[in-house]
């Protein structure tokens, strides 16, 4: 083998050395007397590689020995065989038992260090992955084993069977479009019935004859949202039942709506219940919230228009803006103006403006072309000046 070879074989079996010893294949003891052994031999070589007696080279410094490791398992504990060279390979072989000594070792058969270290390494590996397996397993046996123990132990104790009750409440009953119920809750026969949601009840006491902008679709959808779906019943006022109903509840102004005490098992009662006022078992809709526009109460005033405003307000004065070329087309009309804190304003609990009352009973809101004004005046008198066209966009 010349020097070069030799240089390079000595320095992979370095490396190998201090692999094992990092990956307590050997003992520390074997590492340091393994190293020992092949610097001392680098080292020589180096002296041979610069010409210093390279040709007093004996047989005996040829035949150096050369080690091959080979692993023996016992335990857990890896041991390194030594095998001596082809000379003495027939007279004497080292113990499995014996431990690395580099001193003594002499090639005879070469197993690539490679495939020693990782062939260790891998088999470690698999040995801590299969302890930790191991002991997950009976871990989980344990608490399984003592969780079936306690359970049996505190069902012969009370002479009970642990279940879980289909429903505990009503509120575990849930069904889109029913109303659920929790028949014997928290007991073993526990179950869910569930039956339609009823509609609730809705009286309309309204007059539709009397007033031409007294359409209830709009309120009842908003019902519908709040509370679910509703049956609304509408009763004229002017019928004997209908007055009645206007006397029992108060009504000021219609359309009214009654609810019936059923309102208050609708899930967003609570939510609205403010704009309700309760009377006689019922519940009903205040007047601003329905945005009822008919007095039915007051006197009827023939050709009177009254408007609600609020001073330098933008709406208010473009209501007035609009409002002048009607009461320039319409002179026989008595007109009256009135402000947040005026008596009238106060009486009919006006809150939105600007506002409108036609023949001091029925009212409309917002800013209005005067084509607009002039047809909700015309809906309740006779006039000449209703044949005229107005102007139908805002100024």
């Amino acid at each position: 083998m010349d020097d070069k070879t030799q240089r390079e074989r000595l320095e992979q079996e370095l490396r190998f050395l201090k692999e094992s010893f990092e990956a307590d294949v050997i003992s520390r003891e074997e590492y340091e007397k393994g190293k020992d052994r092949i610097e001392k031999k680098l080292k020589e070589l180096k002296s041979l590689e610069q010409g210093a007696k390279e040709e007093q080279k004996t047989d005996e410094a040829k035949k150096e020995d050369e080690n091959a490791a080979v692993i023996s398992k016992e335990g857990d504990r890896i041991i390194l065989k030594v095998i001596q060279d082809e000379a003495e390979e027939h007279e004497h072989m080292h113990s499995p038992a014996e431990f690395y000594d580099a001193e003594k070792a002499e090639e005879h058969v070469q197993i690539p260090e490679e495939t020693i270290y990782e062939g260790a390494r891998h088999e470690k590996k698999e040995s801590k992955l299969f302890k930790y397996a191991a002991v997950f397993i009976v871990l989980a046996f344990i608490l399984f084993f003592s969780y079936s123990f306690l359970k049996d132990k505190e069902e012969k104790t009370t002479g009970k069977t642990a279940f879980t009750a289909l429903c505990n409440s009503n509120n575990d009953c849930k069904q889109e479009g029913k109303e659920g119920f929790c028949i014997n809750p928290a007991a073993k026969d526990a179950k869910c019935e569930f039956k339609d949601i009823p509609k609730l009840n809705v009286i309309v006491l309204n007059d539709r004859k009397n007033c031409f902008n007294c359409d209830t679709q709009r309120v009842l959808g908003i019902l519908e949202k709040w509370l679910g779906a509703v049956n609304a019943k509408e009763i004229s006022y002017n019928t004997i039942e209908g007055k009645n109903i206007a006397e029992k509840f108060g009504a000021n102004a219609l359309p009214m709506y009654i609810l019936d005490e059923n309102i208050t098992k609708k899930q967003n009662f609570e939510q609205f219940k403010q704009v309700f006022a309760k009377k006689d078992g019922y519940y009903v809709l205040n007047e601003n919230t329905a945005g009822s526009p008919f007095y039915f109460k007051r006197d009827s005033i023939p050709n009177r228009l009254d408007l609600f405003v609020i001073p330098d307000d933008k709406s208010s004065i473009s209501a007035e803006k609009n409002l002048k070329e009607f009461l320039g087309t319409f002179e026989e009309v008595k007109f009256g103006k009135h402000l947040p804190d005026d008596k009238l304003t106060q009486e009919l609990g006006i809150k939105t403006f600007p506002t409108f009352l036609i023949n001091n009973q029925v009212k409309f809101s917002g800013v209005q072309s005067a084509d607009t004004i002039k047809e909700n005046f015309c809906k309740l008198n006779k006039l000449k000046e209703c044949e005229k066209s107005l102007s139908k966009s805002l100024v």
